[in-house]
């Protein structure tokens, strides 16, 4: 008997390596963190806000232009028409000779959109001031409005001094209060996220066409990249964005690099590893049986409920089970090929992962009908009703 019970013990320790080790196989192993280069301060959050990664995350560094967000989302808050007419003023910063800048004629006129756009998309510094001043009078009023909504949405780490981001006294902001921003400015401005995500915008100025290119490298080279602002000052490098893969929306923004370049490249890092990092499950598609129903024209078979196409879910390992919420049709419905049958949702806590409908396509044998001598009797293959079924 312990002799049995040696080789049953040493059956279940190989078989539980086994296992093991086909599960090492199955699934690569995820990094821990991911590898940043440059970055001084950077966070990783998804559509919900829960913090996926994070590095100094609430410590103070400088915004650079990613402070042209605030300014835009307070512009917008202001109600000033996106129509209206801006009379141009040349903007200088004595300090800052090589700051970014639009540089249109004086005295020219531009829509106020059009000024918001050129504000984000090519960073231009002059567009922010004119922004501010066209808002509240003065930049000093319209930074006022700024530090205000900052304290609204709970910013605690962000002070502005000013509409555009080049260096000041006081103008600190942390990596968590931006990318809590970024999310909050395109999940509640169509405008800002329609903007954020332009190539370029070329915008009227006393009716001459003028083009400016944006001065984010990842949009259109990075799958999903969804833009939002960068920023570069003497005393830091900046990137805040957001990207969109397999309905998993991240938002990012790293602080204090050294280089432009740094900053694109922490950012695809910590992008790659959050994907990499969430559990890709497959949830529903052509080969996964939601539910069958009996078949109409056909006796003693039955027809699968399932998706079209292939449903990927992707779930963050530490936060708990997938849900599925699932409405469907009660079970002993006859179905036609190509009917709705139901719809699932997958969801996270408060994140949903991805949804899908379920139509009647597929023909099986009935289990429950194949000892039935009716069965036998009436299955002909030629009968009608069969056009939608598989």
């Amino acid at each position: 008997m312990r002799a049995r019970a040696r080789v049953t013990s040493r059956f279940a320790c190989a078989l539980a390596l086994a296992l093991a080790c086909l599960v090492a196989f199955a699934r690569p192993a995820r990094a821990s963190e991911p590898a940043l280069s440059e970055a001084s301060a950077a966070i990783v959050l998804d559509a919900a806000g829960n913090t996926l990664y994070e590095k100094n995350a609430d410590e103070q560094f400088v915004p650079a232009s990613i402070t042209k967000l605030m300014t835009a989302v307070c512009a917008l808050d202001s109600g000033v028409p996106l129509d209206q007419e801006v009379t141009v003023r040349k903007v200088e910063f004595p300090d800052e000779p090589a700051a970014q800048k639009a540089d249109f004629p004086e005295g020219a006129k531009i829509s106020f959109g059009d000024l918001l756009r050129v504000t984000l998309v090519y960073s231009a510094n002059d567009c922010a001031v004119m922004v501010g001043e066209t808002v509240s009078g003065s930049e000093s009023a319209f930074v006022d409005l700024m530090n205000a909504k900052a304290a609204e949405l709970g910013l605690t780490e962000t002070h502005y001094a000013n509409t555009h981001g080049l260096e000041a006294d006081g103008h600190v902001t942390s990596a968590r209060d931006q990318a809590e921003l970024g999310r909050y400015a395109l999940l509640n401005y169509p405008f800002i996220a329609e903007t954020v995500e332009m190539p370029s915008v070329t915008v009227e100025v006393d009716g001459q066409d003028l083009t400016f290119k944006t001065t984010d490298e990842l949009l259109g080279a990075y799958s999903g990249a969804m833009g939002i602002k960068t920023g570069q000052v003497e005393r830091g490098v900046t990137f805040l964005g957001a990207v969109r893969q397999e309905n998993a929306t991240l938002y990012s923004c790293v602080l204090g690099c050294a280089t432009p370049e740094g900053r694109f490249a922490d950012t695809r890092a910590l992008w790659d590893w959050a994907y990499g990092a969430y559990d890709h499950t497959v949830v529903a598609g052509p080969s996964v049986e939601a539910a069958r129903y009996p078949y109409p024209l056909r006796f003693g078979w039955d027809i699968i409920a399932r998706s079209s196409e292939e449903v990927t879910a992707l779930s963050w390992p530490s936060f708990g089970a997938m849900a599925d919420h699932r409405v469907i049709a009660p079970e002993g419905t006859p179905f036609f090929g190509g009917e709705l049958v139901g719809a699932s949702l997958w969801t996270q806590g408060e994140r949903s992962l991805n949804a899908c409908s379920y139509e009647a396509r597929g023909l099986v044998q009935s289990p429950t009908m194949k000892n039935n001598p009716l069965y036998t009797a009436l299955n002909y293959h030629d009968l009608p009703g069969l056009a939608n079924a598989d």
